[in-house]
């Protein structure tokens, strides 16, 4: 059983962040090791203000316990952190880690604006993560955020995506989530310079954690070997049906995530990779 650390923000209410990556990647058979990076009494859409606890005294006691325990993960999947201090922090800890897969949500904002409460001092510190990432994972925006690109909703795919590897190591995926083309919603990425793109139809609606279900889905796929169109594609199609079934549920709330039975159903169907 490989080993996955998933380190993000836990909200008590909301179905999002590690309330979803972990029955995520245990339906891959992971043994998942779920590091919060700040507590929260609901996630911030839609509740009002949440209560927050901070844990950034917490963490470093965390890797200094895991050293002294010689505790040893294969591979991360990163999303929300918080705080420049903590961003250094997992950057520095996951450099000295030597794992097979380092996959990146870099969570910064969304509809050309930063999330409340960051700053370029945090987009800089994210930045410093990316340099130990495998695979990363901006939405439109985040891309905008990361290269000094002004955002547009529709964007200049190739310059943006282009943009991004330069600042990755050599062999690093980046993949733009929430992308746009026509009625359909999805991922882009390059393959010899020329961008490719996943996508499903687009469904009406605003759904909380669709992000944190695509980084999970796809931290759990390519963490088995798997091709990484394959896996892109994989994802969109899970992630369609995750919100379809979402949709049709007769007292559906919003602010509650999305439905994970489809995404878990199709995992545990999967051929051995």
């Amino acid at each position: 059983m490989a080993s996955m650390l998933v380190a993000e923000d836990l909200s008590a209410v909301g179905g999002i962040s590690l309330s979803a990556a972990v029955p995520v990647l245990a339906a891959f058979d992971y043994q998942v090791a779920a590091l919060p990076t700040s507590l929260l009494s609901t996630h911030t859409s839609g509740y009002g203000r949440p209560a927050i606890l901070s844990l950034a005294d917490w963490l470093p006691q965390v890797f200094e316990h895991w050293t002294v325990a010689q505790l040893q993960f294969q591979q991360a999947l990163i999303g929300y952190v918080g705080s420049v201090e903590l961003c250094d922090l997992l950057t520095a800890y996951l450099r000295d880690a030597q794992l097979q897969l380092i996959v990146v949500d870099p969570v910064l904002g969304d509809l050309g604006k930063l999330y409340a409460g960051f700053d370029a001092a945090y987009v800089d510190a994210m930045r410093r993560m990316l340099t130990v990432a495998d695979v990363i994972l901006p939405n439109v925006t985040e891309a905008s955020l990361l290269t000094g690109v002004p955002y547009q909703a529709e964007p200049d795919l190739a310059r943006l995506l282009t943009e991004l590897q330069q600042q990755l190591k050599p062999g690093t995926h980046a993949i733009m989530t929430g992308v746009t083309q026509a009625d359909q919603i999805g991922c882009a990425w390059l393959v010899d310079g020329q961008v490719q793109f996943v996508g499903q139809p687009r469904l009406a609606g605003h759904y909380n954690g669709t992000g944190d279900a695509l980084a999970a889905v796809l931290a759990g796929l390519l963490g088995q070997g798997r091709d990484l169109a394959m896996s892109i594609q994989l994802a969109n199609q899970w992630l369609q049906a995750a919100v379809a079934a979402t949709l049709a549920l007769p007292d559906h709330d919003e602010r509650q995530g999305i439905q994970l039975r489809p995404i878990l159903r199709a995992i545990l169907a999967l051929d051995p990779a």
